[in-house]
């Protein structure tokens, strides 16, 4: 038996008898579009088809596989997984890592590119791992760096047309934004979040024979959440593609996970590149999550049906799910610790996870009552548009640069400093700062542990990633607390063991500005989808109670009051009357 059956037979082992996942694995197909939900098996999917490509040659030296996702957390799990993963399936033998794929998320990536061919634009680029970051979306900040109002109003706008997914204005302003950066920012060594993608798109299309290097190195591209892809992002990707027919494609995603709309990632793209690129759609049809609990299997199931078809979902059973109802406010707090209760008396390591759509006055009453009967919990109800969230990781991006301007050295004794001087500038008593500031010690940690076995250079990398990105929220799962308040949107690509949806009532989730603004059938929450615009703003919501549930690993609780703190009476949330779901009684 050669090397390649040995190696195509532990995968077929390693997958049992999931045809969908194997499909993916050994497809001869260039472009393939892999619809992935979640618990899956999309990562050992992805890690089986990189070792087969290995294998099977299909990537060459000295050629890479180019390996993107949208968080940063993500591309540096998936190189840990390869790196463990790999040379298991590929019989032990050596496999440097680096030598085939470059794993990223898409700034990392560009800052990459910048670094070894910024020059072109500006000779400072080449140190940009010591650049601060600029918010261009802020008016005022962009006025402190002796920018015209007219340059600064520019640099806010685009930042706005990026959010809102304006590929006219983003293209027509092109040009303006990038001449602003090159002749103002990077002077300075300042350098702002999109400008990232900005410059390197720029460099690429000015110069055509760095595009078709790395048009010919990149013999493949893997992208990870696809669906959570922008338009820069998008415009970047699309650099390699065109005109490369060679290259070989595979897009992960699932379109409703998606519910980063707005902050820009584009609708519908996996379609729209199904169709422009004629990629092979495989859909991944095991949920291996939830297994052994027929009521999740079917919960999990029914959503997806009503998305597929939300006017008339194809339902086979029903999924009865686990409620609490409440007559107020007070009291659904009272069984969200009676169940909190039960689970950890029959086993006080598990997680749990207590989700919700936004913050507001319900959750801080549960909150209050959880501070005041000292249950130990974790404050995690951070947005990425919160103040407070992006000074601290500005802050921490800005001393971490200041304290490896020097030597480019990342050592424990710099980060241990990052920590004190982060504390001293961070007040103890706003528990959003306590928060993050935990996780900031978590983060440090994982630094030296699971990405220990990054160079020196990848370390600068994961931890200006994560800054520049907002990204302490993704360490919110690693925290050594059993009880986890979060809203959804933070809580997106995490898992904890038993996860509670609070406030599943009228108005609460989804909210007035989500669904329930254009609603008509207010009086009884009974939704009905009556025209294209209902749709969309189904789906949209649909996404966010699809990722909230789908946050458990063995079970998800729900629970609702039925009047408000005015005693006004509230109607339960429409999603729990969705075809499909049976609340009981």
């Amino acid at each position: 038996m050669s090397n390649v059956e040995i190696i195509k037979e532990k995968i077929i082992n390693r997958h049992g008898n999931d045809k969908k996942q194997l499909e993916v694995v050994f497809s001869k197909d260039n472009r393939i579009l892999v619809e992935a939900p979640a618990g899956f098996g999309k990562t050992n999917t992805m890690i089986s088809k990189i070792a087969y490509m290995i294998a099977t040659n299909q990537i060459p030296n000295p050629n890479k596989l180019l390996a993107l996702t949208f968080s940063v957390n993500a591309s540096y799990k998936i190189k840990k997984d390869v790196l463990q993963q790999l040379p298991v399936l590929l019989e032990n033998k050596k496999i440097n890592v680096n030598d085939k794929l470059f794993v990223s998320n898409y700034h990392g990536f560009c800052r990459n590119i910048l670094k070894k061919h910024g020059h072109i634009i500006h000779e400072n680029l080449i140190d940009i791992d010591k650049f601060q970051s600029l918010d261009d979306s802020k008016f005022e900040e962009n006025i402190r760096y002796g920018l015209y109002k007219n340059e600064a109003q520019l640099l806010s706008d685009y930042s706005l047309f990026v959010k809102k997914i304006d590929a006219q204005k983003i293209k027509e302003n092109f040009q303006i934004y990038t001449d602003i950066v090159i002749n103002k920012l990077i002077p300075e060594k300042v350098i702002p979040f999109n400008a990232i993608l900005a410059l390197t798109i720029k460099l690429l299309r000015e110069n055509p024979q760095i595009l078709e290097f790395y048009k010919k190195y990149f013999v493949a591209i893997l992208v990870d959440e696809f669906q959570d892809t922008n338009f820069l992002s998008w415009w970047l990707l699309h650099l390699f593609i065109n005109d490369n027919e060679a290259i070989k494609l595979i897009f992960l995603g699932d379109p409703l996970q998606r519910i980063y709309g707005f902050i820009g990632a584009v609708p519908d793209l996996m379609n729209k590149v199904k169709n422009k690129y004629n990629m092979k759609l495989i859909q991944l049809d095991k949920n291996y999550r939830f297994k052994d609990n027929q009521q999740m299997l079917l919960l999990d199931y029914n959503i997806r049906k009503n998305a597929e078809n939300p006017q008339n979902p194809n339902i086979e059973n029903i999924a009865n799910v686990k409620f609490l109802y409440a007559e107020n406010q007070e009291q659904e707090t009272l069984n969200i610790i009676k169940l909190i209760n039960t689970i950890l008396k029959n086993n006080p390591d598990e997680k749990i996870a207590i989700l919700t759509k936004q913050r507001g006055r319900n959750i801080d009453y549960i909150i209050d009552v959880f501070t005041q009967k000292s249950i130990p919990y974790f404050y995690g109800l951070f947005t990425d548009e919160d103040i407070q969230y992006i000074k601290f990781h500005k802050e921490c991006l800005f001393q971490f640069i200041e304290l490896i301007k020097n030597d480019g050295i990342v050592k424990k004794t710099k980060l241990n400093q990052l920590l004190r001087i982060i504390k001293e500038t961070f007040s103890d008593e706003n528990i959003v700062y306590k928060s993050l500031f935990k996780l900031l010690k978590k983060f440090k940690e994982k630094v030296f542990t699971d990405f220990a076995f990054l160079s020196n250079e990848e370390k600068i990398n994961l931890i200006i990633d994560t800054f520049e990105n907002n990204g302490l929220k993704q360490y919110i799962e690693f925290i050594d607390t059993n009880i986890i308040f979060s809203t959804v949107h933070a809580a997106k690509g995490l898992e904890w063991d038993y996860v509670i949806i609070v406030d599943m009532e009228q108005y609460s989730f989804p909210n007035w500005y989500g669904l329930c603004g254009i609603c008509e059938n207010k009086k009884n929450c009974q939704l009905v989808i009556y025209n294209k615009n209902i749709e969309k703003k189904f789906l949209e919501e649909l996404s966010v109670f699809y990722v909230a549930v789908t946050r458990a690993k063995k079970q998800v609780y729900f629970t609702a009051s039925k009047k408000d703190f005015s005693e006004k009476i509230k109607n339960i949330s429409c999603f729990l009357h969705l075809k499909g779901i049976n609340i009981g009684e």
